[in-house]
């Protein structure tokens, strides 16, 4: 007399796969895949699961029904344990960040006192290159009516 089937399921967090098989090895390769899920801990019998009606109808073959998506999976997750804080090594790391925060905000005024006085230095240097221009449109205006004044006469 053949076996009874039994209802096995896994997810991967988008669908959930759900089988009637005599066995896990079945299950497995009704699953196509060369991972023993079983052993993972990701795939176990389950007899009441939302599919197993559809699976014992039609044994082996393979019911695949969305689940929650990423959010789901996610949410799944094992949260992280909140880490011990150690009073003193909490301080070290304060005074390290205020020591951080000051070096941060000298260096910001340093450069903005650098730009301004870049600032300063280029506006010096137009104005000269300003007077210069001027000062040699005087002369050239100068010397060039000096030497029409010569070659007309």
């Amino acid at each position: 007399m053949a076996r009874a089937p039994k209802v096995f399921t896994w997810s991967d967090g988008f669908h959930r796969y759900t089988v009637a098989a005599t066995s896990r090895a079945k299950a497995l390769a009704a699953w196509e895949t060369d991972r023993d899920l079983f052993k993972e801990g990701v795939a176990a019998e389950a007899p009441d699961a939302p599919d197993a009606r559809a699976a014992l109808a039609a044994p082996g073959a393979v019911i695949r029904r969305a689940e929650g998506g990423l959010k789901a999976a996610v949410d799944k997750l094992p949260t992280p344990k909140p880490k011990k804080v150690d009073g003193a090594a909490e301080a070290r790391r304060k005074q390290a960040l205020a020591e951080a925060e000051a070096a941060l905000e000298a260096a910001e005024t340093e450069q903005r006192d650098a730009e301004a006085d870049l600032e300063q230095r280029r506006r010096a240097l137009e104005a000269e290159a300003a007077a210069l221009e001027r000062s040699w449109a005087a002369r050239r205006a100068k010397l060039t009516k000096t030497v029409e004044g010569l070659r007309s006469r």
